[in-house]
């Protein structure tokens, strides 16, 4: 072999190495989260995470605070978080929750009733009222088509004036 030979080769050899070294060091990056498992306080961080929100214990029901319209024959529907704000559902729930906790869902409940008043959506036409409740519900039950709360707490209710 000539020397032009061996230096190819301990190039290639130095390549597979650095190669095989990054590959290493990434899976071992990939897989340090795991032992959060574990521990009695885990801890999620970024970048790399164990995924608590998929991992971590979870209650059998839980409260949500939402607008819930009435029609006249006493029909229950859930209504769009819109009616009550801008933003993300999440955001506008947090909102409706502390409106709730503040005792001022009635401000609320009349700025939403206001909204279904003046909508000719279908959904909304036969409505007669809105509703600010917290509700608990059974999560199995409702992903399962059961939708009936466990516990109903009425914060506010106005008539839809049309």
């Amino acid at each position: 072999m000539t020397t032009g030979g061996r230096a190819t080769m301990r190039a290639d050899v130095r390549g597979k190495a650095i190669a095989a070294t990054a590959s290493g060091a990434l899976v071992a990056a990939v897989l340090s989260p795991i032992h959060q498992t574990w521990r009695s306080r885990p801890r999620d961080g970024f970048p790399l995470s164990y995924y608590p929100m998929f991992t971590a214990k979870r209650k059998a029901s839980g409260q949500v605070t939402h607008l819930v319209g009435v029609t006249a024959d006493g029909e229950t529907r859930f209504l769009p978080h819109g009616l009550a704000g801008s933003g993300g559902l999440n955001q506008v729930r947090r909102q409706l929750a502390r409106s709730a906790r503040r005792g001022t869902a009635d401000r609320v409940c009349a700025a939403v009733a206001a909204k279904v008043a003046a909508s000719g959506e279908r959904g909304l036409a036969d409505l007669v009222e809105v509703r600010v409740v917290t509700c608990e519900y059974r999560f199995d039950d409702f992903h399962a088509g059961r939708r009936a709360p466990m516990t109903e707490r009425i914060h506010a209710r106005l008539a839809v004036g049309r």
